[in-house]
């Protein structure tokens, strides 16, 4: 008896089967969740070369990093992390922080601005099929705009997902540019402080990149370092999230 081989899942019918006005976020959630990993590691990897085009580490280089950061990461290009990581690397906490808050949040307007002009009615009404994001939905639709910001400041502490396609479901959801921006950078601060902290210890140690890094200081020291870094991020968005379930559960009887 023969076995029969399932046939290969056909995207193009069923990008066909979607209606028109969700296939352009349909792309655009299937690019900035493959792009941004695969050009992530290739910066974090080449961190030196990004030291040298950014010409020094001063205010004006500063500037052009954060630049830099909000149209890479904005267009979906570069995931939040590494352009972080190389902004602790190259200028520091204070500095380093300053340059991804301020790249972080135009980053944040262009991602959200594209968001706004792709998505529709069809993908709203994806969302609301999804229990907890129905929620969320409602929550920023029909509360008051600070409730819908710290719903937005707790969805950023808590990585629900990658940058670009947060900004992408937050748009369908309808959030507010006021209450997107400033949800954003609260939410957000923590994690880039001390991604900068981390990054800008391990520049501290004279390496030029992290291969350097790796046979200077060891690289059981790098995985631990690595260990120590993922843990604690991975604690702070448990912490958000177990805010952010007691939020929306709060909110639960009020929208129905």
């Amino acid at each position: 008896m023969t076995t029969q081989t399932p046939p290969p899942f056909a995207w193009k019918q069923f990008f066909q089967t979607l209606p028109r006005g969700m296939r352009g976020g349909f792309v655009l959630f299937i690019v900035w969740c493959v792009l941004p990993l695969t050009c992530g590691l290739i910066l974090l990897a080449n961190i030196n070369s990004a030291h040298h085009w950014l010409g020094g580490e001063d205010l004006n280089a500063a500037m052009i990093f954060a630049a830099s950061y909000a149209v890479l990461t904005g267009l979906g290009i570069l995931p939040t992390y590494a352009a972080t990581i190389v902004g602790g690397w190259v200028f520091g906490v204070e500095l380093g922080f300053a340059a991804c808050a301020a790249g972080y949040l135009g980053g944040s307007a262009i991602g959200f601005g594209i968001s706004k002009l792709v998505c529709a009615d069809h993908v709203a009404k994806w969302i609301d099929s999804r229990k907890r994001w129905s929620i969320i939905r409602k929550t920023i639709l029909e509360e008051h705009a600070w409730k819908a910001t710290g719903i937005i400041a707790l969805i950023r502490l808590s990585p629900s997902g990658p940058f670009a396609v947060t900004n992408l479901v937050l748009a369908a959801c309808g959030a507010g540019w006021t209450e997107f921006l400033i949800g954003s950078s609260v939410g957000i601060a923590p994690r880039t402080l001390f991604a900068c902290f981390m990054a800008a210890s391990a520049s501290a140690t004279g390496a030029t990149d992290i291969q350097t890094l790796a046979k200077n200081q060891g690289y059981m020291a790098v995985i631990v370092g690595i260990v120590i870094f993922i843990v604690t991020l991975a604690v702070i968005g448990w912490v958000a999230r177990a805010a952010l379930d007691r939020a929306l559960r709060d909110e639960t009887p009020a929208i129905r």
